[in-house]
């Protein structure tokens, strides 16, 4: 029998060491958790004190409807999302998109492009072929990815004069790895908006913070351990920006002992082996979530000679070497870097 695991959340962990720091001042946090976008979204609030933490909860309300508002747009499993839609008509007609939905292809096209198709949202036939998602997941045969490959290229979506359509029958596009991130950076605009300075929103693998002095020097991020549910792999301080973390452990299935994971190179049509997990900080969370998928199907060498290559941007690959774990970091993450396996 194989075994399934579909979506172990919270991939990317982060602790506010709140108290004994030795500092005077002490923290409070209201947080809020719900299951969303297929994954457990928490939003958490930072403040002196907890005396106004109904009208705080209120606005943690308007971040989650935020969040539930890209969902509905973005969702790769609702018949009625504008992704739904654009799968539906884009190849035979031009698709008008929101402007939410044009600034994740934007990002989507930007990760395809300097990764050299690494990332690319129009995998979504072969995702579709694997079954990841739903209850008929299963290895295809190889004659049905090769047929599908072609369908799978960015340059392949037009998009102009706010629409999009395809440029072959049969692609389609699955926003997965770009949406979740859009979303965190929706709802921490919604409280930056609402006056709030210090927060921490996340959705499964994609974090964003932003730290104030009440929590300055005081969080770590703990970068989930790929092959132990119970263990991190390494840890590192952060205050204000966005991490995203890609594993083979978030979603996948084993067939006579062989890990089929979720994340495919759309060079292949096949899960991507050059590591277990990447790591990526960036200012934002869509940068940091499809730079995520980027260089986990890169790898580490390659994946860490394009985050060294960015601005305002680092990573950690994580692989595996005989029976251990390896790593490679950026110069700048590395020093900062401490390994608990």
């Amino acid at each position: 029998m194989g075994l399934t695991r579909v979506c172990r959340a919270v991939r990317v962990a982060a602790c506010c060491a709140m108290l004994g720091c030795g500092r005077g001042d002490e923290v409070a946090v209201v947080t809020e958790q719900r299951v969303m976008m297929d994954t457990v979204v928490s939003i958490s609030v930072y403040v002196a004190s907890e005396d106004s933490s109904s009208a705080i909860r209120r606005d943690i309300d308007k971040a989650f409807a935020a969040v539930a508002r890209i969902d509905s747009l973005m969702s790769s499993y609702t018949e009625t999302s504008e992704v739904a839609e654009i799968n539906r008509r884009a190849a035979t007609s031009a698709v008008t998109i929101s402007a939410d939905l044009d600034s994740v292809l934007q990002t989507a096209r930007w990760a395809s492009a300097i990764s050299h198709c690494a990332f690319d949202v129009s995998v979504a036939p072969i995702l579709q072929l694997w079954g990841f998602g739903t209850e008929h997941q299963g290895v295809p045969d190889s004659q049905s990815v090769r047929e599908l490959l072609p369908k799978v290229d960015y340059r392949l979506l037009k998009k102009e004069h706010g629409t999009l359509r395809f440029a072959k029958p049969g692609m389609a596009i699955d926003l997965g790895g770009v949406a979740k991130g859009y979303a965190v950076d929706v709802a921490v605009e919604s409280l930056q908006g609402a006056g709030y300075r210090d927060v921490m929103v996340k959705a499964g693998g994609d974090l964003r913070t932003l730290a104030s002095p009440l929590t300055a020097g005081r969080r770590y991020i703990w970068i989930q351990h790929p092959r132990e549910a119970d263990k991190f792999f390494g840890k590192f301080r952060f205050d204000s920006g966005a991490v995203s973390t890609s594993g083979d452990y978030e979603r996948f299935f084993e067939r006579d002992g062989v890990r089929y994971h979720h994340i495919i190179d759309p060079q292949t049509g096949y899960p991507a082996r050059r590591a277990v997990s990447a790591t990526v900080l960036a200012n934002d969370s869509r940068t940091a979530d499809a730079l995520s998928t980027a260089l986990f199907v890169l790898g580490p060498e390659r994946g860490i000679a394009l985050a060294d290559s960015l601005a305002e941007v680092e990573a950690v690959i994580v692989s595996i070497a005989g029976d251990k774990l390896a790593w490679r970091a950026t110069s700048g993450l590395a020093p900062r870097l401490a390994i608990i396996q």
